[in-house]
């Protein structure tokens, strides 16, 4: 009989890719976001923006919910070195709200199109209605989200330092903390 020895848990490829994916992706639709509310309304960039915006929205939201279906088909282990009810319950919390405000902000801005009459590919800003309140949402969601990717990454540094290398489980095998 073979001694094994128990291999840390690691994230499937495909979990790799949609989570890293989805960082770049969100990266850029803030950036998008950002350009898109300092331009006017007139302006051609604006329009180009605004429908750029739309379909990474879009994606995104595809990529959550397959995200979300990989988590329910294989639930994830504790990370190593987490111990504490609290942190554990915190590390839940943060997980499953940063899915959910995701989708979130995925429906309100398709509510806010929905609400226009408007698709993310024909989007037109100088005719967009502001005042429906899906716009409120969304920005309010967007705020949300900060909030929790910063919780987010705060814990992950905190872990990476304090218990145990956790961007391995990620595929960032860097010698950072807990090696």
């Amino acid at each position: 009989m073979k001694n094994k020895t128990a291999k840390p848990f690691e994230f499937s490829t495909l979990s790799k890719w949609l989570h890293w994916g989805s960082m770049f992706l969100l990266f850029a639709l803030m950036a998008a976001g950002t350009l898109m509310v300092g331009l006017e309304d007139g302006d051609p960039q604006k329009m180009t923006i605004y429908r750029v915006h739309g379909v990474i929205g879009m994606l995104i939201v595809l990529a959550t919910l397959a995200r979300i279906v990989i988590r329910l088909r294989r639930p994830q282990p504790t990370p190593e070195g987490m111990t504490e009810t609290w942190n554990i319950w915190l590390h839940n919390i943060i997980q499953w709200g940063i899915y959910l405000v995701l989708l979130g902000i995925g429906i309100s801005g398709m509510g806010t199109l929905a609400l226009n009459n408007m698709i993310a590919f024909t989007v037109d800003p100088a005719a967009l209605d502001r005042t429906v309140p899906t716009i409120q949402g969304h920005f309010l969601m967007t705020r949300l989200y900060l909030l929790l990717m910063i919780l987010h990454v705060a814990g992950v540094l905190r872990h990476q330092f304090t218990r145990s290398n956790v961007l391995r489980r990620m595929g960032l095998n860097i010698p950072l903390g807990k090696a």
